[in-house]
């Protein structure tokens, strides 16, 4: 029996007068395609509305061609599909389909040199706004399919993303300060009107920049004053450019809007006769509000100021074998709801991170099931440095599975809430503009427990930040490695399944524990990491007395937020009851049943600048609780040298120890060290020969060959070039020098 399916059209050469069908032998209206994507949302809600959906649902097809949206695309309750009768909006098999939210810009004439302008009054770029906080301010312009630079200095150098684009805190003018800071060299007085610049900046520690406004600048002593405060006390020597001044388009692919002229200058990085450039207008292209059984499928969305897709509540929604790329924000914003999903996308080039996924209920633990799953997430957070990971995913319940995501500069997952599964998923060259930082991300607050991280690989992880400096004579010194872990459990995380994961080339650790009780770290291959688990206690005022704005108490707060000594947490979590016993002490955590595998010697030194052991460390204890941590089962080799440990009591001294002297303090009493056998470390094929001793030891075989992308009818692209490069855990440094406000000379060493 044939289902029958409603099946409507929308063209580019279509008209919204029209039906929405193609011509066929069969019929009874065939005047052609609709021309809009709202055209089609109301057809439907008539059909609905008189007959019905039909059983097979509806299915509507655009057509070749670019479609700049005049107002978001919004989908309500009322479009819902159902089971039997669902809902797809897709673009045409074998057709390329954009959905633009951003206007087309032409009538470029000659201003200066290379350097174009355009009046743009009817594209109504004048009345957009943002905040000076906002690095999206107010819209952006792409040109040739890449994002241009708002006219800055220093020039943006994408090939060099550490050195490229940064200047240097000379000094700072009062100490302690947030919000002046001394700029080296004369480049201030060229500026003339600074009511629109920004300066981006890592005014303290490498994991926390910020876009802030510029209130004033003295042209004689070059002290820059901030239309706001930063996070953190400004550091001289810490990273910073200003950005949307006019003086400062000097370069190809820069740009800048002149407000009061409604003018465009544009020094385009190639032809610009047949057009090309676009500027970013609207805040979202697709919206859907408390929608069900709707699917997106087969579109490319490009050129808005926020996220590309929003999903609002509802419930089976899914955004598939789309591409996602030139956005402000983030690609898909899963906001609650239930099995919602991204699925078999391609995310690119946003200006903050990939998919943020929420769903589910915290008080009760109810799962919502949204997931995010075979998709390639890579090249983000290209203006929000930190904290905009590629899936940003909280709540309770929700799936991470079958990514991969790479090249960017923090996170990919950075997670809050409960019961997450975080499987399957390859990624590799993150974290590489920060330190004190992992590519998978958690911490303060004891009740966001549950979460399996499980048959994941990460590798290529290095780090990189301020090491040191010399305020007298201006010498700053970056580096890399620097303080990167793959699993960062930060700051009391707790509770956390680490489970058959991969990890190679994480250069300064697979996996941190920081301060939290209940942690499972077994079964994992661990390879070319130093060290390959890290375990302390948190700081003493971190807790007592409440300090960092009231760490403690804001700790305890979520607890109670909860009810955490009440179902379903004092069940599903029982370990939560005796919490706040001794809130520093880091109990019950087990690192048990995994090989680690590591060649060099030379490298636990960048674990931390106070910290210089006598060699690598296999595991490095800092404040561990003898009595409840459990440390066996493990399969160690260290290429034939010594192997030691770092390990410091509770409260007590500690200090770097051989392997010998592990084992007679009570520790890894069942571990071995001898060779894994894997089938071929040259190649990085880190899944172990048959013949390998771990599995005597009872080590469960990985399904490696599963981790990553799979080709199935909704992956947007294939095959997909994962450029899975092999990094270089060898130190790197990188030497500034800020003479006497005359240079800012640049040495790499």
């Amino acid at each position: 029996m044939m289902v029958r399916v409603l099946e409507l059209h929308v063209a580019k050469n279509g008209d919204d007068a029209w039906s929405g069908t193609l011509p066929t032998a069969n019929a009874e209206r065939s005047d052609g395609p609709l021309a809009t994507l709202e055209r089609a949302r109301d057809e439907i809600r008539r059909a609905k509305g008189s007959a019905g959906l039909p059983p097979g649902g509806v299915v509507v097809r655009v057509h070749e061609g670019t479609y700049h949206l005049g107002r978001t695309f919004a989908l309500s309750g009322e479009d819902s599909g159902t089971e039997g009768s669902p809902i797809l909006y897709r673009a045409a098999e074998g057709e390329r389909v954009v959905l633009s939210g951003g206007r087309e810009v032409s009538g470029f004439v000659p201003y200066e040199g290379a350097i174009l302008r355009c009046d743009v009054s009817g594209l109504g770029l004048d009345r957009l706004t943002a905040e000076r906080s906002d690095p999206v301010q107010p819209f952006e312009l792409f040109f040739g399919g890449r994002r241009m630079d708002l006219a800055r200095w220093p020039n943006h150098d994408p090939d060099d993303p550490h050195d490229g684009e940064w200047s240097y805190v000379y000094r700072v003018p009062d100490n302690p300060t947030r919000n002046r800071f001394v700029c080296s060299g004369d480049r201030v007085k060229r500026w003339k009107d600074i009511s629109g610049a920004q300066v981006h900046i890592f005014p303290n520690y490498d994991w926390s920049d910020q876009f802030l406004g510029i209130e004033s600048i003295d042209a004689d002593s070059g002290i820059i004053t901030l239309a706001g405060k930063t996070s953190y006390d400004i550091q001289p020597g810490r990273r910073f450019y200003v950005r949307n001044v006019f003086e400062e388009l000097d370069a190809p692919g820069e740009w800048y809007f002149d407000r009061a002229t409604n003018t465009l200058y544009f020094w385009p990085p190639g032809p610009i006769a047949g057009g090309g450039a676009t500027v970013s207008f609207l805040d979202t292209i697709v919206a859907l509000d408390q929608a069900e059984y709707v699917t997106l499928r087969g579109f490319a969305f490009e050129h808005c100021r926020k996220e590309a897709v929003v999903v609002k509540g509802g419930r089976k929604n899914t955004v598939a074998g789309c591409t996602i790329r030139n956005v402000g924000g983030y690609g898909v914003n899963l906001d609650g709801g239930a099995e919602n999903g991204v699925l078999g996308c391609d995310i690119c080039e946003t200006g903050s991170g990939g998919v943020i996924l929420s769903g589910g209920d915290r008080k009760t633990l109810t799962p919502a099931a949204n997931y995010v799953r075979n998709c390639h997430i890579h090249h983000y957070s290209r203006l929000r440095k930190c904290y905009n990971p590629a899936v940003l995913i909280s709540g309770v319940g929700n799936r991470i599975a079958h990514n991969l995501m790479h090249d960017a500069p923090h996170n990919a997952i950075l997670l809050r809430g409960n019961d997450h599964l975080i499987e399957y998923n390859e990624i590799h060259h993150v974290v590489s503009e920060v330190q004190d930082a992992g590519a998978f991300y958690l911490g303060r607050d004891w009740t966001e427990r549950g979460t399996i991280i499980r048959y994941n690989s990460f590798h290529d992880l290095y780090g990189y930040g301020f090491a040191e400096g010399d305020e007298k004579t201006g010498v700053w010194t970056y580096e890399s490695p620097r303080a990167t872990w793959a699993i960062y459990l930060d700051d009391n995380a707790s509770g956390i399944e680490v489970y058959g994961n991969v990890f190679f080339r994480c250069a300064l650790g697979a996996v941190m524990i920081g301060g939290g009780k209940d942690n499972v770290v077994e079964n994992n291959v661990i390879v070319e990491c130093y060290p390959s688990v890290h375990l302390d206690a948190r700081w003493e005022a971190f807790f007592y007395p409440d300090s960092l704005g009231g760490v403690n108490d804001y700790m305890k707060k979520k607890l109670h937020a909860v009810s955490y000594d009440q179902p379903p947490y004092s069940t599903r979590y029982p370990n939560l009851a005796t919490v706040l016993e001794y809130q520093r002490l880091p109990k019950n955590n087990r690192i048990v049943r995994n090989v680690a595998c590591y060649s060099r010697d030379d490298i636990a030194g960048f674990i931390s600048a106070a910290e210089k052991p006598e060699s690598a460390q296999l595991w490095h204890l800092a404040d561990y609780d003898p009595a409840s941590t459990v440390l066996d089962g493990n399969l160690v080799w260290h290429d034939g040298q010594p192997v030691r440990v770092g390990q410091n009591p509770f409260l007590k001294p500690g200090k770097t120890v051989s392997w010998e002297e592990w084992r007679q303090m009570g520790y890894d009493p069942n571990s071995r060290i001898a060779d894994p056998r894997f089938v071929d470390p040259a190649y990085d094929e880190y899944q172990l020969r048959d013949d390998s001793p771990a599995y005597a030891m009872g080590f469960t075989r990985i399904p490696m060959e599963e981790i990553g992308l799979y080709h199935d009818e909704y992956r947007a692209s294939w095959p997909v070039d994962a450029d899975r490069r092999k990094g270089d855990v060898q130190r790197h440094r990188w030497t500034f020098t800020v003479n006497d406000r005359e240079k800012n000379e640049r040495e790499s060493r």
